[in-house]
């Protein structure tokens, strides 16, 4: 998976990032430290009881990109182990459904955010907690759905992106204020949510929250369980 040693976690830097060929060349030459160790073993899909193998079904059912092409990041080709979050959703069959169920919703489902702007805020989320399957995961579906390499390596360095779109921007900006608490004491400043409702409007708004929750979620359990 993409790591970020060469970038400590942080929330976005407002600094321009340097060119992306530059950003390859130091990610190729500098020595990356061994991964911390498998918490949660792999479980082999014959050990998979009926409501896990329904699971397993439906999470290898999903992976697929923006367009409906099929993509390999969900399982591991070794052991046809799920890879991610999804491993751990095994040991709860039911809550791991509903988890998948709403990662689909948001990735295909009747939503008035568009595909690229909710693909940088999750960009943004999974980076700022660390958590590199689902960074790794989303760099293909992200490029998939029209992210340029520059956008998808400033984040990863834990910089602004570059050439974002109005709807992406606004969604970042609102993802942003969210995670770092715009509003003191509140979740959200009233400025900040008059300037996320003015582009994205009352629904995209309430589409992007609900965003930033489940994909902080998605990030703590990668994180908890490896």
């Amino acid at each position: 998976f993409l790591s970020f040693e060469l970038a400590p976690r942080r929330a976005l830097s407002p600094a321009p990032a340097p060119r992306a060929a530059n950003m390859r060349e130091r990610s190729e030459t500098l020595p990356l430290p061994p991964p911390p160790p498998q918490r949660l073993p792999l479980q082999a899909p014959a050990s998979l009881t009926e409501a896990q193998r329904g699971l397993y079904n439906q999470v290898v059912a999903g992976a697929k990109d923006a367009t409906g092409k099929p993509m390999k990041t969900r399982v591991d080709p070794a052991t046809g182990g799920l890879l991610g979050p999804f491993n751990a959703m095994l040991l709860s069959p039911q809550l791991g459904r509903q988890l998948v169920g709403l990662a689909d919703c948001f990735r295909f489902g009747d939503l008035a955010i568009s595909q690229p702007a909710a693909e940088v805020v999750i960009l943004y989320l999974v980076r700022l907690h660390g958590a590199e399957y689902p960074f790794w995961s989303h760099t293909k579906i992200g490029k998939a759905a029209g992210l340029s390499d520059e956008i998808v390596e400033a984040i990863r360095l834990g910089r602004r992106p570059p050439m974002l779109q109005p709807d992406e921007a606004a969604a970042l900006d609102l993802a942003t204020a969210l995670l770092e608490g715009s509003g003191g004491g509140e979740a959200l400043s009233d400025d900040a949510y008059r300037s996320a409702v003015q582009v994205l409007g009352e629904r995209g708004v309430f589409e992007i929250v609900t965003l930033t929750g489940f994909y902080t979620t998605l990030a703590r359990v990668v994180n908890a369980f490896r």
